[in-house]
This record gives C-alpha cells, sequence and structure tokens, in this order.
C-alpha cells in the first residue's frame, strides 16, 4: 500500500476517530466468527471507547476495525479490549491503534439514512417475489440496504434487481436497476448494549440516464439540505 495510504501519526489518528464520534459513523468490528457493527462512543487520551459485547470480550486476539465514513472507509488494528464499567454501564475500552489505513476513497459522497429516515426501496425479485428493504445510504453511484429476517437474499450477490422503486417520501421517487455486489450478515450492538441482527445489500446503479441522474442528484441535495436542518434544531 502507497504510504499516502497510511496515517501514523498519533494527532492524525485522533482526528479521524474523532470525527467517527462527531458524525456517529458506524464501526465494523471482525472477528473470526462474525462482523460486529457498532460505533465510537468517546475518546480519551490513550484510546476510545465502543459498546459492551460479549463476543468482543471472549475475543483473545487483535480486533479488526473499519470506520465507514461518507467519504472514505479506515481500516485498522488493535489489542485486545477491555472491559470497564462508568456510572453503572459496561464497555469496551480500546488503547490507539499505531496506524489507520485509508483503504477506500469513495468516488461518490455517501449520505447516511439508516439512523434518521425511514426510507424503502422494494419490488420483486427474480422469482416473482416481492420485498420491502429499509435504505441504509445512498450516493450518486449505488446504495446499501439493510434486509430483516430474509434468508433470501444471501443467494442475490451478483443479481440484478430490476425497476428497484426508492421512496423518499416528500423529498420524491426514484426507479432504476441495481446490480447486487456484495451481501453480508451483520450483528449491531446498540449504545445501550440491545443487539441485533441483520443483513446488508451493497448495490451499484445500473443503467442511469441522464435524466434519472439528475432526479437522483436532486433527491441528494434535498436529504443533505434536510440533514443540515435537523442539526441546527
Amino acid at each position: 500500500m502507497d504510504d499516502a495510504w497510511v496515517k501514523q501519526g498519533l494527532f492524525e489518528i485522533i482526528a479521524i476517530l474523532r470525527e467517527a464520534v462527531k458524525k456517529g459513523s458506524r464501526v465494523d468490528v471482525r472477528t473470526k466468527a462474525r462482523t460486529l457493527a457498532t460505533r465510537i462512543l468517546r475518546l480519551d487520551p490513550a484510546g476510545f471507547l465502543i459498546p459492551w459485547s460479549d463476543d468482543l470480550v471472549k475475543e483473545g486476539r487483535a480486533l479488526h476495525f473499519v470506520i465507514h465514513d461518507d467519504n472514505a472507509r479506515y481500516d485498522f488494528k488493535t489489542g485486545k479490549a477491555k472491559t470497564m464499567t462508568s456510572n453503572g454501564v459496561n464497555y469496551l475500552y480500546l488503547a490507539f491503534p499505531d496506524e489507520v489505513n485509508i483503504t477506500q476513497r469513495r468516488k461518490h459522497l455517501r449520505l447516511s439514512l439508516a439512523n434518521k429516515h425511514q426510507f424503502y426501496c422494494s419490488g420483486r425479485l427474480n422469482n416473482g417475489l416481492q420485498y420491502h428493504y429499509h435504505i441504509k445510504d445512498i450516493s450518486h453511484g449505488g446504495c446499501a440496504l439493510i434486509v430483516e429476517d430474509d434468508e433470501r437474499v444471501v443467494s442475490l450477490c451478483g443479481s440484478t434487481l430490476r425497476n428497484a422503486a426508492f421512496d423518499f417520501g416528500d423529498i420524491g421517487t426514484i426507479v432504476s436497476d441495481l446490480h447486487v455486489i456484495n451481501v453480508k450478515r451483520i450483528k449491531e450492538i446498540a449504545d445501550d448494549e440491545t443487539e441485533r441482527f441483520y443483513i446488508h445489500l451493497s448495490c451499484q446503479f445500473k443503467r442511469m440516464n441522464e435524466n434519472m441522474l439528475r432526479k437522483l442528484d436532486n433527491i441528494i441535495v434535498k436529504l443533505l439540505l434536510e440533514q443540515k436542518r435537523l442539526r441546527r434544531l
């Protein structure tokens, strides 16, 4: 990997993690058995806190973290999580990593929606069955969809969802074909230690004409303005 894509300075690393805290960015922790989705709660001078997870407490090896930012993806490894309690609440504490790798600079700005809105993508699978999936994020290049309790989607990787309809409520709708480029099972750990399981579909827009791209751009701009308005409240 080019040195330009590796951050080794402590202040640079802290700045990346601080931005993840500020944005509430999703952070994946990869273990031998599964991927756990969580977020960084706060930093101190030597490390950072994440919500408690029995799976991570039992993990006896270095942990692999992936921060999903709007503009890039950051990978790093850190030592085994240590347990701590504050005001009667359990947390996991980890020391700052020695380096952070920028493994993917996004071609398009990715707008996260899952924790702010209830927008959906719907249509029919190739076998004729209907689907109704939660839109997790969207960009000019594609989107991520959250699927609850539907093991049929595991076989969708590499397939195309035709005429998928995206409903953004009062903001607008678009219809596009979607190429499913990745399917991943995720266990999510919330701040209050509750857990949930879902399947994450990474999708790419296909055959978007100029008119559809303009409509998509207009919707993304409206969503960005709405998020800025909500932050000011």
